[in-house]
């Protein structure tokens, strides 16, 4: 990927962003390209992400970790995930469910970088289709949908979208700390710039992706 590609990317993400009606910074950095994540840890996150989400919707914390040992998947837990798992329902704090619930919007970005969506439109939420696309455990279905997923969009492609989320982010960032309220949603922009992050940051856990501005 060349510099070249880089700095294209970052004024066309930035044009983008002034045509949401936001503003950007011009010194914000380029992006590095550190290489991405095997497809198989990538189904592994999104398979954990789906179970995991299924607790906000008051599933029984011991019935979605007997759901992950059964199909290979503990190997994916991050360690908070691991300490979540060990608690009961009642111990659950509001904090760690509403953290689940906005899980929903990683999850589609996962989606989008697997191709199993074709949209990732900051204006709009997870697509109303996205239960219909995963397992849905309380009907006891095994993990046969992310078991599919073959492959991730290109390098360039997702570079672009992390990008433009990136710089999306700084946006939301600045107008909260101004005393704005953006144009979308910095929790929506927040999960998915995390899971775009994650994709490409191979040294660095689910717990500690890098989200600085």
């Amino acid at each position: 990927m060349t510099e070249e590609f880089k700095f294209h990317t970052k004024t066309e993400s930035e044009g983008k962003v002034l045509l949401l009606g936001g503003r950007v910074c011009d010194w914000l950095p380029i992006l590095d390209t550190p290489a991405t994540r095997s497809v198989a840890e990538v189904q592994g996150r999104m398979s954990v992400l789906n179970a995991l989400i299924n607790i906000s919707f008051q599933a029984p914390v011991d019935i979605i970790r007997d759901w992950l040992t059964q199909h290979g998947l503990l190997v994916f837990l991050s360690p908070e995930e691991e300490t979540l798992l060990q608690k009961d329902n009642s111990e659950l704090t509001e904090q760690e469910l509403i953290n689940l619930r906005w899980s929903l919007e990683s999850l589609w970005a996962l989606m989008w970088a697997t191709g199993m969506t074709d949209e990732l439109q900051p204006t709009e939420w997870c697509g109303d289709n996205m239960a219909s696309l995963l397992p849905n455990l309380e009907a006891g279905e095994d993990n046969a949908k992310l078991a599919q997923v073959q492959q991730l969009r290109s390098t360039e492609e997702l570079y672009r979208m992390l990008d433009y989320y990136y710089r999306l982010h700084w946006y939301c960032v600045d107008e909260r700390l101004h005393g704005r309220e953006a144009l979308v949603s910095e929790s929506l922009v927040y999960e998915r710039r995390k899971a775009l992050e994650w994709v490409f940051s191979r040294a660095q856990d689910w717990d500690d992706v890098e989200m600085s501005t």
